[in-house]
């Protein structure tokens, strides 16, 4: 039986039907137990021991089924010998408590409901018959009530009133029990769809990512020669002898620039394999800002910085430091030449960073779309690849970006990262 389950079970979190199912179960085995209790006060002639067993059965493979689904088991196995098990001692205690004239015999539906929403049709089929023969069979092989057992001719009409408020109470109980059992399961798979479609977002975002990284490692090559050559032609222009000084001072700034391109290329190759390392917070950012501004000399960065006593340790990914210059590279472009850079850490170990120009607005589409999507840079707002591209590499890090526009003006990004402290 589990080899049609395990192929043909839908999509579901197996493990919390599971859960609810052994839940229900332990409910029922309580109810029985008490109910069997106020029995015996009330000095019925039942057969408690029976009853007794059947109930101290049901927790005994309650309690099995749970430890083997802690063990590994699968779920959708252990699911399915549950609802065997309580179609057959549903079908004891009927047949103990007066046949398939004790209304509690609705009670059937119950694991056929549970079977139909989480199990394969053959195994539901197959679940169906099982409890339509155990019922059938309740006609001929039962004990009687004991108010059936001491009427004769008379006081018919006080059994069947008894009846029927035994039908009142077995539907009211199934009603419940259905009602809570099927929304449940529509919550649990309304979840599952919630998850699936976040999945299928990821897989989009993730192939998107494989094709921007196939495109710079292309690059990157293509590059490499180019890049070379410039090495070798500065390195005969700095032999040439009387050059100006003016001529060897630009000749040393290209040699430098080219040696900075050269570094930047090689973390690039290098990036697949870039694991979170340990660094002093404020210290790297501090590092790698002025790296930045070599770059970019035009843009003024209005920075804070938290004092030394502040400063912690934690591991970062270096992933982190392109998806923060990608922000940073888009409010200079959009902004007028100015960066307000904020920092703070949250006690629940989030680091916030906020990153304000002045200059330019968000339309409300691009607010709502902003870093989920790839737009058509428009200055002075700027929002493009590169703000798409933070997006995803702050999500794998389990941090959001989030964009806005400033009440004093300009596009405010918000930026918040889980950071994993050493000290």
């Amino acid at each position: 039986m589990t080899k049609p389950l395990s192929a043909t079970l839908p999509l579901l979190d197996l493990d919390r039907v599971l859960r609810f199912s052994l839940y229900s179960r332990w409910a029922f085995s309580a109810v029985l137990g008490s109910s069997l209790l106020v029995f015996y006060s009330m000095q019925l002639a039942l057969p408690l021991l029976p009853l007794a067993a059947v109930a101290a059965s049901m927790a005994g493979v309650n309690l099995w089924l749970s430890r083997n689904w802690r063990n590994g088991r699968p779920a959708q196995w252990l699911l399915a010998l549950g609802l065997l098990l309580d179609i057959l001692a549903l079908a004891i205690v009927l047949g103990l408590t007066g046949g398939a004239s004790n209304p509690l015999a609705v009670l059937f539906l119950l694991p056929l409901v549970m079977a139909a929403l989480v199990c394969p049709p053959r195994f539901s089929w197959w679940l169906t018959a099982q409890a339509t023969g155990l019922y059938l069979m309740l006609f001929f092989w039962y004990l009687p009530l004991p108010a059936e057992q001491h009427t004769g001719h008379g006081d018919h009409e006080a059994l069947f009133n008894m009846h029927l408020v035994g039908m009142w109470l077995t539907f009211a109980l199934s009603a419940g029990l259905i009602t809570a059992c099927v929304s449940r399961l529509v919550r649990i798979l309304g979840e599952r769809e919630r998850r699936l479609n976040q999945a299928y977002q990821r897989q989009d975002t993730d192939e998107r990512l494989l094709v921007l990284a196939m495109e710079a490692a292309s690059l990157t090559h293509q590059l490499s020669t180019p890049l070379n050559n410039l090495f070798l032609l500065n390195e005969e222009l700095r032999e040439t002898s009387n050059l100006p000084d003016e001529v060897q001072e630009d000749l040393q700034l290209a040699h430098a620039q080219l040696k900075q391109c050269a570094e930047i290329l090689s973390r690039l190759k290098h990036q697949s394999q870039a694991e979170q390392e340990p660094v002093w917070l404020y210290r790297a950012l501090g590092e790698r800002l002025a790296q930045w501004q070599n770059l970019r000399p035009e843009v003024r960065v209005e920075w804070q910085r938290p004092a030394a006593s502040q400063d912690r340790e934690v591991r970062l990914s270096p992933l982190f430091w392109p998806a923060l210059f990608n922000i940073l590279n888009n409010a200079a472009d959009a902004g007028e030449g100015r960066i307000d850079l904020h920092t703070r850490l949250h006690r629940n170990g989030d680091w916030e960073l906020g990153v304000h120009n002045r200059s330019g607005v968000l339309s409300e589409a691009q607010l709502r779309r902003a870093g989920l999507d790839q737009f058509d840079s428009v200055k002075p707002a700027g929002l493009g690849l590169g703000v798409w591209l933070s997006h995803a590499t702050l999500s794998r890090l389990n941090g959001r970006l989030e964009l806005s526009n400033h009440a004093e003006g300009g596009v405010y990004a918000r930026i918040l990262l889980p950071l994993e402290f050493i000290s």
